[in-house]
């Protein structure tokens, strides 16, 4: 039966065909089917063993899943007609429904995406991708099939698990459309994480056996790292919620012990979330369908740069036009989530002047994590640059000039990536800029904000240059070098500058050439009298330094652009005569 729906699958898409007969065979079903029959027998013991006792019962002792009066934060234990405790059968189905969501969901994204990392890893080292590339199928059909088949046993092993999530899930009384909306959010999270390691496993083939555990460590310390971190007090109506919304555990139904102990159909976490003016977290239903959707919106874009990357592995991820739409796109979705019932919709407030730091304070970090996404992204490397500038000196008609190069920088493929950057940075500020704008805050806060924003931008053009200028290095790890030396231009002199400099409020000049500029210029005071001049001395700083690496960049591209010229004209001459 299996065979035959192998091969029923395999007509529609060979490449399913062919991950799923090298890994569904009978020895490796039985020893997965084991060990997720096992794992949710020792789930179910351990909550089993949790439960409160007829010693419990008779000596009037505290236990979660006790029904009488809180002590000490827990329910005391009452005993039935027979001596037995009473227990809250409700409340503790609802905690093994909630750990196996979250051990199956986690486990399916991380375990995922190292299965798939490492498939591609693999195919790579044993080049045996380029055959595949040769197939007639087409890129889409070749990674849908990679998608599909390369974890299928990690999707047998989550099929198997499905009817103790159903059986405790109404147990706990959830609706089964609330349960059946969880998968869906989990399916989609998993096409968006899995889409980014199909990526990953293409383009980051120079980090070695690395990758997989890199890929799949980062993104299970995120999933951990937001569940410790939003768990106790999850904002609303901040750009914090756009975080929740990549983890799944912020998008299960929840059950509240505090009301009456019966399960609350909105999300508590989101209940209050709105984007925009539209009121999503009021039902469950809408928020999963709002997450779902801005899952499949993510992983449109990853799939641009998947269809690419298989294609030519030399291409960038995106082209600068895909580079801004992703921006428009992305700042409007993460816009969206900031307070703007407070800050823009309520009358004044003294608190405002903290909420718009700390709304402004978080869209810019989250695009950062845009920006170091688009530098990957967009920015090529040595080869395609040389071949940019070999052939833009034989081609280019020189009546054309300066708009033609314009051009070119702006939405050429090839073209240096530092001016797309510029203009994505140039979105990004007007975007945060107008929101600062309509705010209701004081003018001096406006101030802060838009130079704020201005720091931002200049900091994402300086590291593009960098980046640029390092990847165009003759050295044969110029990825590794770029990735090193960007992550230690971020990371290191914040970590120096607190141990010298630790008040930047003292030193405010040496700070504003840091990551932390941004932050600092939000939520400083203009009163200072030195201030305004570090401000202006540090944007001078900020513009010389964008300026050296661009004009260096721009040095070597000639030298590498007339060096080809005259190599190819001197093998014309030669053969020739």
């Amino acid at each position: 039966m299996i065979e035959a729906l192998i091969n029923y699958l395999g007509n529609g898409n060979p490449q399913l065909f062919r991950e799923l007969k090298g890994r569904l065979k009978p020895r490796n079903i039985l020893l997965t089917s084991a060990l997720s029959l096992l794992g949710q027998f020792i789930l179910f013991i351990s909550f089993q063993a949790q439960l409160p006792t007829r010693y419990d019962a008779v000596q009037n002792l505290t236990n979660r899943y006790c029904t009488g009066t809180t002590k000490y934060d827990l329910p005391g234990c009452l005993a039935d007609g027979f001596g037995n405790a009473i227990i809250n059968w409700q409340l503790w189905s609802w905690d093994v429904f909630t750990w196996l969501n979250i051990i199956v969901s986690f486990g399916l994204l991380a375990a995922g995406s190292y299965l798939l990392i490492n498939d591609l890893a693999t195919e790579q080292r044993r080049d045996t991708l380029n055959f595949i590339r040769l197939s007639p199928q087409s890129p889409q059909s070749i990674l849908l099939g990679k998608m599909l088949g390369v974890p299928a046993l990690l999707y047998v092993a989550v099929v198997l698990a499905l009817p103790l999530h159903f059986w405790m899930g109404l147990n706990a009384k959830i609706h089964v459309m609330e349960i059946i909306s969880f998968d869906a959010v989990v399916i989609g999270a998993s096409f968006l994480y899995y889409s980014a390691a199909l990526i990953f496993g293409l383009v980051g083939s120079w980090l070695g056996g690395f990758q997989p555990w890199l890929g799949s460590g980062a993104l299970l310390g995120y999933l951990i790292f937001t569940k410790q971190t939003f768990t106790s007090n999850f904002p609303t109506n901040n750009p914090v919620n756009f975080f929740g919304l990549l983890n799944p555990y912020f998008l299960m139904p929840y059950f509240d012990i505090e009301i009456d102990r019966k399960f609350s159909f909105a999300i508590p976490n989101f209940k209050s979330f709105s984007w925009f003016i539209f009121s999503i977290g009021e039902s469950f239903i809408t928020t999963a369908v709002f997450a779902v959707a801005v899952y499949f919106i993510g992983a449109y874009f990853f799939w641009q740069s998947l269809q690419r990357c298989f294609r030519d592995p030399n291409v960038t991820m995106l082209s600068k036009k895909q580079s801004y739409l992703l921006t428009a796109v992305f700042n409007l979705i993460i816009l969206g989530c900031a307070d703007w019932r407070e800050l823009i919709f309520d009358g004044p407030s003294r608190s405002y002047s903290y909420v718009l730091q700390e709304n402004i304070g978080l869209l810019m970090i989250l695009n950062l994590g845009l920006f170091l996404y688009l530098i990957a992204a967009i920015i090529p490397g040595r080869q395609t640059l040389q071949d940019w500038a070999r052939y833009r000196h034989i081609t280019q008609p020189k009546e054309l000039g300066k708009t033609s190069l314009t051009d070119d920088l702006i939405w050429g493929e090839k073209s240096p990536g530092i001016l797309a950057i510029a203009i994505n940075a140039i979105m990004s500020v007007t975007c945060l800029s107008c929101f600062a704008l309509i705010s209701q805050v004081s003018i001096e806060d406006k101030m802060n904000t838009w130079m704020a924003l201005l720091f931002a931008g200049s900091l994402a053009v300086i590291y593009a240059a960098l980046t640029q200028l390092i990847l165009f290095m003759k050295n044969e790890q110029r990825q590794l070098w770029a990735a090193g030396v960007l992550m230690s231009v971020i990371i290191l002199p914040p970590i120096f500058l607190g141990i010298f400099f630790n008040r930047p409020d003292n030193y405010p000049v040496v700070w504003l050439f840091s990551i932390a500029a941004p932050l600092i210029a939000l939520s400083s005071s203009r009163s200072g009298d030195g201030l305004p001049l570090a401000y202006f001395l540090a944007i001078l700083g900020h513009f010389a330094i964008a300026t050296f690496l661009i004009s260096q960049l721009t040095r070597k591209l000639k030298k590498a652009g007339e060096s080809a010229t005259k190599a190819l004209l001197a093998g014309t001459e030669s053969a020739i005569s």
